[in-house]
């Protein structure tokens, strides 16, 4: 009987997978954060502070687990520190905006199709993406902040890890309930931050065991083309942990 309910949870979850298009909205994320992280960068980079530019640069690069002398060439393209004319620089903001944007919206999309809810169409969404926006930038800098504090400590490593997971959870946390814009309640919301926290945190770990080789080898025989094709191929593998997180969230919240 037991093993009969296990399957059934089992074709359950795939069966939402499968609902949601698992591999379609995999690839739109990873497609859409691609096109966020240089605009990005590169406005960062000529309108604030080059620590900022830099701390989140780092933040990416820990992220995906890739090595600092690889990317060089993204640091080099996106934290130039020539002046930009003001109509470049306006064009690269509105540039930045509308791809960062984009990047929310198709999260926006995703948690709407898994908590089946209509996706928000009006002045109220674009306001979400644009406070989701400046909120992910900020737990970036705030990550940075804190890891950079705790480094010489016992148990640094350790500690690391425990605020990865602690503010990537509250980051998904806030994340899904803004882009429903309030329609889930947090309590509901709360199983599927700790499963994205969780699996977001692990991700980093794995990704520092094969990334470093991955992106090295694109890099020499493709150049920096090579590169972005194995942070591409990374962002991909990042929305489906988002994907597959916030449905089994769900199911745990509504057996």
């Amino acid at each position: 009987m037991r093993l009969d309910w296990q399957r059934a949870r089992v074709r359950r979850f795939l069966s939402e997978l499968a609902r949601v298009e698992l591999i379609d909205r995999s690839l739109a994320l990873g497609a859409q954060m691609l096109l966020a992280i240089i605009p990005l960068l590169m406005v960062v980079g000529a309108f604030l502070p080059q620590d900022w530019g830099s701390e989140l640069l780092a933040q990416v690069r820990d992220t995906i687990g890739v090595r600092d002398d690889v990317m060089e060439p993204l640091r080099e393209a996106a934290l130039n520190d020539q002046t930009m004319q003001p109509e470049v620089g306006l064009l690269s903001l509105l540039v930045a905006l509308a791809s960062a944007t984009s990047f929310s919206r198709a999260m926006e999309r995703m948690y709407a199709r898994a908590w089946d809810q209509p996706t928000l169409r009006s002045l109220r969404a674009v306001r979400g993406s644009v406070l989701w926006l400046l909120g992910w930038v900020a737990m970036l800098q705030v990550t940075a902040l804190l890891v950079r504090s705790v480094t010489g400590v016992p148990l640094t490593g350790l500690l690391r890890v425990a605020i990865q997971l602690v503010l990537n959870t509250l980051l998904w946390w806030w994340s899904a309930w803004l882009l429903l814009g309030g329609r889930v309640s947090w309590r509901n919301l709360l199983p599927g931050a700790l499963l994205t926290g969780l699996f977001v945190v692990a991700l980093g770990q794995l990704s520092a065991l094969f990334m470093p080789r991955y992106a090295g080898a694109n890099l020499e025989q493709f150049g920096p083309l090579g590169l972005v094709f194995a942070i591409a191929s990374w962002l991909v593998l990042f929305g489906g942990v988002l994907v597959v997180a916030t449905v089994l969230g769900r199911l745990l919240t509504r057996p």
